[in-house]
């Protein structure tokens, strides 16, 4: 260790540190340290020097105990000192050899206090963004982003999570706040002059109508825009049928690319393999699942389970027949299927003794044939079932705030209204209507991004992902 920074006695800094690159081997990986005292936790650990206090990236040799056994390294060092960095305090991040081991015992040297040295603390989920928001350096709005960026599952998902950044929605509360401000201070105004009974700064009619014009605007958006949790519950398609149906094979026809093991051995697939698949109307999670037979031992039975539960949440469950199985060709087999998919079209050939049913799609992922077709029918099918992906995304947080913010206002609205049948111009009590306005305006601040109350913070950033 570096005896320039070794000190009598373990000291525990403020720095934190993390792996903030995904888990497994690459060919590079980066830990990050953070915090006023991130450069003297690294320069403890160091073979030798000091680093620099400029933003700049500083080759360095660095030393951890692997096995007990020390062992020195070369690394990149990314410097950035305050407050330029994404915490706003001094940062460190080491670019290193991609070993998973190797980055976790770096780690583990960085918050090993018991040689004496500065060491940091073990980050835990989000606690690089937490610190980016304390320090101002990250809205609210933005964190929110970044966590559902972290967590999203698929393409839609993404859009929608990049899209927060400029929110239809929260440019609709901002206005609707401004309104709800315009309101509060002429009612707050009628208190002041409250002594003087000529002077009225908006007479209960205004207030009202007014007041309930912000919740119908307000009602305009929670309509355009698409649940976050309706997002998240992509409409699952399922494939299902006999083994060696050609499941697997119409799977990777669909995707574009093979995901799925394609084998002639019937039962090659033996658990639910499920892939995002992008179409015209919408998203959805295309499943491939294990072909239907008589269980022969405990394993094949759980897997039979498996498959008809998945194919009974299904939103749309896809029969997989061989277009030259005569078995099925009859109106009795298919007449309860969402949508049946006939398969291997080109094994058929010319002059084939089955002729192409009309009912359900013959597809041939061999030749492609049927596939546009049946993708089509899979848009049809979205359209009618979901919203456009296109359309902003509203926070499950936000849908309340604004629940809560038109409950304010109209609860304002109900006041102004049993003034004016009391035969009074002004809303009275006026007090009560300011608190109802003001409560509003608090509500709407969450959505606009004003106002994060500390137990949506700590929900929000427990979502994080550690070394974020």
């Amino acid at each position: 260790m570096n005896a320039a920074h070794t000190l009598a006695a373990a000291e525990r800094c403020d720095a934190i540190a993390a792996v903030s690159t995904p888990a497994g081997r690459s060919v590079r990986g980066l830990v990050r340290v953070s915090g006023h005292d991130a450069l003297r936790v690294v320069e403890a650990r160091l073979v030798r020097g000091m680093l620099r206090r400029s933003r700049s990236i500083q080759f360095v040799r660095f030393q951890v105990a692997v096995a007990g056994e020390p062992v020195e390294f070369p690394a990149a060092a990314l410097v950035m000192p305050a407050p330029a960095s994404f915490t706003g305090s001094d940062t460190v991040e080491l670019l290193l050899p991609g070993n998973a081991h190797l980055l976790s015992a770096v780690v583990d040297a960085l918050c090993d206090g018991r040689a004496g040295a500065p060491s940091a603390q073990r980050a835990g989920p989000g606690a690089f963004s937490s610190r980016a928001y304390a320090a101002g350096r990250l809205p609210a709005a933005d964190a929110e982003r970044i966590a559902l960026s972290i967590a999203a599952e698929s393409q839609s998902q993404w859009n929608a999570a990049r899209s927060l950044k400029h929110s239809p929605v929260q440019t609709a509360a901002a206005t609707a706040a401004e309104h709800v401000t315009a309101l509060l201070a002429l009612v707050e105004a009628g208190i002041d002059f409250s002594d003087q009974e000529d002077v009225i700064a908006i007479e209960a009619s205004q207030l009202s109508a007014r007041a309930r014009a912000v919740c119908a605007s307000l009602d305009g958006v929670v309509r355009q825009s698409i649940p976050e949790e309706s997002l998240r519950a992509l409409p699952l398609v399922a494939l299902h049928g006999a083994p060696n149906a050609g499941k697997s094979s119409l799977f990777n026809a669909l995707l574009g690319r093979s995901r799925a093991v394609e084998s002639e051995t019937p039962g090659s697939t033996r658990d639910a393999i499920i892939e995002p698949l992008p179409l015209r109307g919408g998203e959805i999670l295309l499943c491939d699942l294990p072909g239907i037979e008589d269980p022969q031992h405990a394993l094949a039975a759980q897997m039979q389970l498996m498959r008809r539960e998945t194919v009974d949440r299904a939103a749309i469950a896809l029969r997989c027949v061989p277009l030259a199985s005569a078995a099925v060709h009859t109106e009795s087999a298919v007449k309860d299927e969402t949508l049946l998919v006939w398969t291997k079209a080109d094994e058929l050939g010319v002059g084939g003794c089955f002729t192409r049913p009309a009912q359900g799609i013959a597809t041939s992922a061999r030749t492609g044939e049927g596939i546009d077709a049946l993708r089509t029918a899979l848009s049809e099918a979205v359209v009618r079932t979901r919203i456009s992906s296109d359309a902003p995304m509203l926070l499950k947080r936000h849908r309340s705030a604004i629940a809560a913010a038109q409950s304010h206002l109209n609860a304002a609205a109900q006041l102004a209204d049993d003034s004016i049948a009391r035969g009074s111009r002004s809303a009275e009590p006026a007090e009560l209507v300011a608190i109802e306005l003001r409560s509003a305006l608090d509500e709407l601040g969450i959505v606009a991004g004003h106002r994060t109350p500390d137990d949506v913070l700590g929900e929000l950033f427990a979502r994080f992902c550690i070394g974020k």
